[in-house]
């Protein structure tokens, strides 16, 4: 079997989207294969960069996570990483990524009081936030104004803030469980069937009391949650890719009922799935507790 040689530069294109002063967001398009060899680089500045599509492993000095759709991975300035397509299906992956200067991640940490927290982050990356993925899916489309980049940016710097003391991370410098990801792939593959906690651990060859510790430590939140996250996630690209009605989108992303669903979409995206549909998302007030 021969080993791809493919330089970075040469499988993926960029594309600005917007910027400011000491801000940027763009688009990539990697079409690295399974086969392509990784390669050392080294991130310029510090980096937010939702996965929109695909999968691939990036390996940093604060450990190695395997990124998913709806994931975020976490770049510092001067710091040297790699990506891996092993697990992928062939076809590349698609990211939106928001640029950050030191100053400007600076500022906007001191605004949020975490001045005493670690300059860097410390987390090659975040499970799902589908508010998240909102806010920044809202930047990266081209001709449509959504949020000021500043405030989009103060937004996605406190969810990050926030996962990070919430404890929304895996554990620093440590591979991902592979129990923990064939969990995960049973969730993303079944989201809209009726599924159990054990179904899951079954899947992943542990007790459903052993899935919950390793899961958690793993990913970074409860099988739960995940689950919930990608339900969001299907939901909101139906909102915004199809016409289909509000019921029927809740009901093809795994609900059973719509009460539910409304719940849950205003509880993580802060607006009702209409008011998403129709663009009219606002900023969420910042937690206190």
């Amino acid at each position: 079997m021969s080993t791809s040689t493919v330089a970075p530069e040469a499988a993926r294109t960029y594309r600005t989207v917007r910027h400011a002063s000491g801000l940027r967001i763009s688009r990539c398009q990697c079409r690295a294969g399974v086969h392509d060899r990784p390669v050392d680089e080294e991130h310029s500045q510090f980096s937010i960069t939702l996965v929109e599509r695909g999968s691939f492993t990036y390996h940093t000095h604060a450990g190695s996570v395997q990124l998913r759709p709806g994931w975020l991975m976490l770049g510092n300035a001067g710091q040297g990483y790699a990506c891996s397509h092993e697990h992928s299906d062939g076809s590349g992956d698609d990211c939106a990524t928001l640029s950050l200067s030191a100053q400007v991640l600076d500022d906007a940490r001191s605004a949020l009081a975490a001045a005493s927290a670690p300059t860097r982050f410390e987390r090659a990356g975040l499970p799902p936030s589908p508010r998240v993925a909102a806010v920044m899916q809202s930047l990266a489309e081209q001709g449509d104004e959504g949020f000021a980049l500043e405030e989009a940016t103060f937004e996605v710097v406190a969810a990050i803030e926030r996962a990070m003391r919430d404890g929304a991370a895996p554990g620093p410098a440590a591979a991902q469980d592979e129990r923990a990801r064939a969990a995960a792939d049973c969730i993303e593959a079944r989201a809209t069937d009726e599924l159990s906690l054990d179904e899951v651990a079954r899947a992943a060859g542990l007790s459903a009391f052993h899935l919950l510790r390793v899961f958690r430590r793993s990913i970074g939140v409860t099988p739960h949650q995940y689950l919930m996250r990608v339900r969001l996630l299907r939901a909101m690209a139906l909102l915004r890719d199809t016409a289909l009605p509000i019921t029927a989108v809740a009901f093809d992303a795994g609900w059973a009922d719509l009460a539910n669903f409304n719940r849950a979409f205003r509880r993580e995206l802060g607006c009702t799935p209409g008011a998403y549909r129709r663009g009219a998302m606002t900023p969420l007030r910042r937690r206190t507790d």
